[in-house]
């Protein structure tokens, strides 16, 4: 099942111009009954590497076990007989999951079974994956899951007023320690970027101008990690 949510830019003008990038989803389906409720928990607030990881893959064991992931942070448990719950160390309800049956040896055979994943309920951060024989009773097996997100949008421009010398962008996705800002001017208007600082606990970047302009200044930023 592909599961979507859309996100808003807000772009505000004064002293200080912000950039916000926001988006609410709720998903949830059934299937054999209906999944047990997960824990109501949210995304993580601090931002690390491993919450800007893409490589968003997990290979579980039919007893629950990670084999291997992608990202750090990364965790799998067996709920009961052929259910089971992967999370990730993001949000991923804007993401679209693909499931197969497989063993995590790299090579060998599994008899044929089924699976379906679907966003754990409750948690935006998890899969919830159930596994059957090919008669449809569910049966634990170990399978394979990847998780495909859009990429989120990490460069734009802002427009800093005439007068103002700062401009605070919040950065989708939010930065790391390891995450580099840059921006450049790009209104000729006798101003250019002094410096671009970062705070990583508010995921936000600061671009601050050697001086106020006369009239409002374009300003393309991008944040590298």
């Amino acid at each position: 099942m592909n599961l979507s949510r859309f996100g808003r830019v807000l772009l505000g003008a004064g002293a200080v111009t912000v950039l916000t990038l926001a988006g609410t989803g709720i998903a949830a389906a059934t299937s054999h009954g209906g999944q047990p409720p997960g824990p109501r928990v949210h995304a993580p607030s601090g931002v690390s590497a491993a919450t800007l990881c893409t490589g968003l893959f997990a290979v579980v064991n039919s007893d629950g076990s990670l084999a291997r992931a992608g990202c750090p942070g990364t965790a799998s448990t067996q709920l009961a007989t052929g259910e089971y719950q992967v999370s990730f160390p993001r949000d991923i309800t804007a993401c679209g999951f693909i499931g197969t049956i497989g063993l995590s040896s790299f090579s060998g055979s599994t008899p044929p079974g089924m699976i379906t994943v679907v966003g754990r309920l409750g948690n935006p951060d998890a899969v919830f994956v159930e596994t059957a024989n090919a008669a449809g009773t569910l049966t634990s097996q170990g399978f394979h899951l990847s998780v495909q997100c859009p990429a989120p949008q990490r460069s734009g421009k802002v427009t800093i007023a005439a007068g103002n010398t700062t401009a605070v962008i919040s950065v989708p996705g939010g930065i790391a320690n390891s995450s580099v800002g840059l921006a450049t001017a790009m209104s000729n208007v006798g101003v250019s970027v002094q410096s671009v600082v970062s705070n990583v606990t508010h995921g936000t970047i600061t671009i601050h101008l050697n001086k106020a302009a006369s009239r409002a200044v374009v300003v393309g930023w991008s944040v590298a990690d």
